[in-house]
């Protein structure tokens, strides 16, 4: 049968890779184009190669590949496909899997590693990865299959879920003297990022989905099993059941003395697809790690699914008479190849599955009307596609921003554009396609609504250019404030209301903004100044209350200042000139963040007038 597998995977490397130059979609519209991304300007940003999300070892890998363009990163997702159905294919001969020819079908037709592998995702490069390491193991290579699957972590999270599986079959192989090297992966990148991160144990404190305070909410329990049949096809979820069933009776006859269930298969087969299973439906339903119920993420184990797939139909045809099994073995297995075939091209949409969807065709048109037009212009959009059909630089700040930034009080370069979309701006970036109608400072280009009631709609709008480069980020006397609960008309330095701060309201108006915004000018501070009073009956001595500037990495400062804004000998009943000046640092992550604000901690409440937050550089 190594022929037919061999012959097999040809035809379907052949036809995969027409579909990497036919078809233009991208996998999805968010994740798979943000990995190309990190990878593609890594050399540009060299801290791509330690970004959590991004995932270390798989920009590594694909920096290179990336730099030729998406269709270099299908073709890479390809390779890794093909070798993952080979090793699957190689891994159940060493299992004595009878008719382990088979395993390679469920993979080849399997829908979503079609869509997904033509893609710039991780989930190709992590099923490969964990082959690699399952295939160590049965080839007695232990060392090596530990050190390998130790980086596991660092091509996908759930590196983390196969660990805890890959402890137990130490343990029950008596292997534990090698439990230590499962560290490896997070020591060696531990030791890379603290150059760049100052933190040792950036592995864990910058990990995105360590929280158990989920961003996407929960649903329910049952959520992948019941839509299993998006990732492997109509046919492969029953299969898989059965599976699974059979692998149980397997194990109770093991535990009954009356059949052989090998350690191997039950731990590195069974128990690792199983674990990653329940483990994912767990972080759904109890909405924790940051999971979104992404159905996706089961890519990572459809071999081990196709390895039980396979014993499920050998326990099947056990069932029958030697006679029968001679008969009918291989036209039952055939069939059921071929059943998947047709399974697959009934479930796969072309247009759905491998083309660009609504939104990006919007995108792209607009790029090919305007592209030229606003070449060398900052790109301010939401959606990530705008940056491949652009051209732009994600994470150069004179190259690409978010449209927050326009709203936000920042910089905004005098030649600038911004691309809203109604997926992307909307859900994400909470900005109704309203906010720039009724602004000034845009001027309307075009919308393209790729569906009539106008649900996918892109539309392109120009910066007026005399607005730009505003020196002033934040201006308030608080004339503005709708809630006068913590306003006071009695004492102000100007206008009408000062603002109360202190036991009901410890913080004042903030200005957050992105670092990256302030790095196109030398040398550039941040500056804050206010008018502060201390009520009378206070005795003179320093006061709780503090003016702040901080630089955020990750929600947590790596360069805090927190200074009073009175004096030891501040006289109360008077109002003082507060002013507080720090340089801007480089970024660390590309969306580090500067917040400037006015914090009284004291029970004793304060008031403040005329805060104003200016930067300046050159």
């Amino acid at each position: 049968m190594r022929k037919l597998v061999s012959i097999s995977l040809l035809i379907f490397a052949a036809a995969m890779v027409v579909l990497a130059f036919v078809a233009n979609g991208t996998g999805d519209e968010g994740d798979s184009v943000f990995h190309y991304l990190f990878s593609r300007f890594a050399f540009e940003h060299p801290e791509n190669f330690l970004n959590h999300w991004a995932k270390p070892v798989f920009v590594l890998f694909t920096a290179p590949i990336a730099q030729g363009g998406f269709i270099a990163m299908k073709l890479f997702n390809i390779a890794l496909l093909i070798a993952t159905i080979w090793l699957t294919w190689k891994s159940s001969l060493k299992l004595n899997i009878p008719n382990a020819w088979l395993v390679i079908f469920p993979i080849m037709f399997a829908p979503m590693n079609i869509s997904h592998t033509l893609s710039g995702l991780t989930e190709p490069m992590f099923a490969f990865w964990l082959m690699v390491g399952i295939y160590l193991f049965l080839s007695e290579k232990n060392v090596s299959a530990v050190l390998w699957l130790s980086f596991l972590p660092f091509v996908r999270s759930e590196g983390l879920i196969v660990f805890c599986v890959v402890i137990l079959y130490l343990l029950i192989k008596r292997h534990w003297k090698l439990l230590p090297l499962l560290a490896v992966g997070h020591i060696v990148y531990s030791l890379i990022g603290f150059f760049h991160y100052g933190d040792f144990l950036w592995v864990f404190n910058k990990m995105t989905y360590a929280t158990l305070n989920g961003s996407y909410g929960s649903g329910p329990l049952w959520h992948f099993a019941d839509n299993m049949h998006v990732v492997i096809g109509d046919l492969q979820p029953v299969l898989l059941i059965f599976g699974v069933l059979v692998g149980g009776i397997r194990l109770l006859q093991y535990w009954l003395g009356k059949a052989p269930f090998s350690k191997d298969e039950l731990w590195l087969v069974y128990g690792i697809a199983i674990a990653y299973f329940i483990a994912h439906s767990l972080y759904w339903y109890l909405g924790i790690f940051n999971s979104f119920g992404l159905m996706r993420v089961m890519i990572g184990v459809i071999p081990l699914f196709a390895i039980i797939i396979v014993q499920g139909l050998n326990y099947l045809i056990s069932l029958l008479s030697e006679n029968a099994q001679t008969r009918f073995r291989n036209p039952l297995l055939f069939s059921m190849a071929g059943l998947m075939l047709v399974f697959l091209f009934l479930k796969l949409d072309y247009q759905r599955d491998l083309e660009l969807k609504p939104i990006q065709r919007g995108q792209k048109q607009l790029q090919e009307k305007y592209g030229e037009r606003y070449k060398g212009y900052t790109h301010h959009f939401d959606a990530i596609y705008p940056a491949v059909v652009f051209d732009t630089d994600w994470f150069d700040a004179m190259s690409h921003r978010e449209n927050g930034q326009l709203f936000s009080g920042e910089p905004i370069p005098s030649k600038s554009i911004a691309i809203w979309d109604s997926w992307f701006s909307v859900q994400e970036g909470k900005i109704p396609l309203s906010k720039f109608e009724e602004d000034p400072r845009f001027k309307l280009i075009e919308c393209v609504n790729i569906e009539e009631n106008g649900n996918k709609k892109t539309c392109l709008f120009e910066f007026d250019s005399t607005f730009a480069n505003a020196q002033i980020l934040l201006k308030t006397g608080f004339e503005e404030e709708a809630d006068l609960t913590f306003s006071d008309s009695t004492k102000v330095k100007s206008g009408k209301f000062s603002k109360i701060l202190g036991k009901k309201k410890a913080f004042s108006k903030s200005f957050t903004g992105w670092i990256n915004s302030f790095l196109h000018v030398p040398n550039p501070t941040v500056k804050m100044t206010c008018w502060a009073y201390l009520p009378k009956g206070i005795e003179k001595r320093e006061h709780g209350a503090r003016g702040v500037i901080s630089f955020e990495s990750a929600l947590k400062s790596f360069d805090y200042h927190a200074d009073p804004i009175f004096a030891p000998d501040a006289q109360p009943g008077e109002w003082h000139f507060v002013e507080m000046e720090r340089p801007i640092p480089n970024y660390k992550m590309i969306k580090d963040k500067v917040k400037v604000y006015i914090w009284n901690p004291d029970q004793t409440e304060i008031l403040i007038d005329d805060l104003e937050v200016s930067w300046s550089g050159g």
